[in-house]
């Protein structure tokens, strides 16, 4: 078992590679990116301010103002060259500020250094022979620091246009996510603000999924037929068909509006029960009932097989062919969907979410497609990715903890 986690384990970096590589190729197809939206919210803006004072709108933005925006959002480089940075694998460049030499060849810029939250003025000086240097008025190590020319193509302007930089590792692999282009926050911080939500209604929802869901339908394969299976049966397939966010509208109305028995919106830490029960109730309707019926079939199923017969005739008592064989093998099958369902309850349903006012996982990656968010999107993607990598290496281990048949050596 060593040896074959040790190899799964060496297979998730190229997974990741390939999963990655993938989502953010098509963040750089999808039309209406970072942008389009900030060329189109700055063309708003200036039509209302010529509504308002008189002024006529300039139109769309400038060169100078498109290669800022690239530069900002990581699009000045090749999709490959910005997806190594993007994943830490290339330096980039990081804490970057844009002038103009004057007539002199001097110039100034204020950048914001990483080692601390203060900002620092550079000097650039232009010498004879062309090259560009940095120099600062206070001690200050500027070993990392970097400074190139910036031109732009059919720059009316003559001063020369450079950008200093310093030249770090600073991507997915450091822990940076990047800056929500919505927000302008980290999309760590955000992703962390959300979790423990998304986290509290995941662990309820594996919870009753697995020790509700799998007992109920133990119990319902031992009384197949009788008046229990049929009317819990009838309760399970209403769940079922219903979807979620239908069950959620109907649940505010009945539950919160006319008997005003739970809250209608949001989640409140001080009252956790209550502010629980309704959003978990529809999120998880559905692979509840799901479960149970999978558990029961399965259940049928071994206890109709042929290596049960022939238990029951070399003695074997009914409950301990019922406990130790027939359900041993019908939990295999659930077992290894222990990896899906763990991403899905961590990731939640946004449909839920929004229909209550939840401000969890899922409703900060339905906002990040909406609005364009490609960083939210894929440091959410980056997430989930590896929690889904990680829970198929667990579903594979408690498969190998419930079926004796497996050897990890072959």
């Amino acid at each position: 078992m060593r040896d074959y986690v040790l190899r799964r384990l060496l297979l998730i970096p190229l997974t990741f590679f390939g999963i990655t590589l993938v989502a953010f190729l098509m963040t750089r197809l999808v039309p209406g990116g970072p942008i389009e939206r900030a060329m189109a919210e700055k063309i708003q803006a200036q039509q209302k301010m010529s509504g308002r004072v008189g002024l006529s709108a300039n139109g769309p933005a400038s060169p100078e103002e498109l290669d800022n925006l690239k530069r900002q959002y990581g699009f000045d480089r090749p999709a490959l060259e910005a997806y190594g940075i993007w994943l830490g694998i290339l330096r980039g460049q990081n804490n970057w500020g844009i002038t103009r030499l004057d007539s002199n060849g001097r110039g100034e810029v204020e950048v914001l250094s990483s080692n601390s939250p203060s900002t620092q003025k550079l000097i650039i000086q232009k010498n004879p022979q062309g090259e560009l240097t940095l120099i600062t008025k206070e001690p200050a190590d500027l070993s990392q620091w970097k400074v190139e020319a910036a031109p732009l193509a059919n720059d009316t302007d003559k001063n020369l246009r450079v950008v200093v930089f310093q030249s770090q590792f600073h991507g997915i692999l450091q822990g940076n996510f990047g800056q929500s282009t919505e927000s302008d926050k980290p999309v760590i911080d955000l992703i962390l603000q959300k979790l423990p939500l998304s986290m509290w209604f995941g662990f309820w929802g594996m919870l009753i999924a697995y020790f509700v869901a799998v007992p109920l339908g133990i119990s319902k394969a031992i009384r197949h037929g009788s008046l229990f299976d049929s009317l819990s049966s009838v309760v399970i397939f209403f769940g079922f068909a219903i979807p979620g966010f239908v069950l959620a509208l109907s649940g505010l109305y009945l539950f919160c509006f006319h008997f005003t028995l739970l809250p209608h919106s949001g989640f409140n830490w001080n009252e956790p029960i209550r502010s629980t029960i309704l959003p978990l109730a529809c999120e998880s309707a559905g692979a509840f009932a799901a479960m149970t019926m999978f558990m029961k079939n399965s259940l049928l199923d071994n206890l109709s097989a042929d290596y049960m017969r022939t238990a029951k005739a070399k003695g074997v008592s009914s409950r301990r062919g019922l406990y130790v064989h027939a359900l041993r093998n019908s939990i295999i099958p659930l077992a290894a969907s222990f990896g899906q369902n763990l991403g899905f309850f961590l990731t939640g349903s946004f449909l839920i979410e929004y229909t209550f006012d939840i401000d969890g996982i899922g409703l900060l990656s339905y906002d990040a497609l909406v609005h364009r968010d490609f960083p939210v999107f894929l440091g959410l993607l980056t997430i989930s990715s590896i929690v889904l990598l990680i829970g198929n290496i667990l579903s594979d281990l408690c498969v190998a903890a419930v079926d004796p048949r497996i050897r990890f050596q072959k």
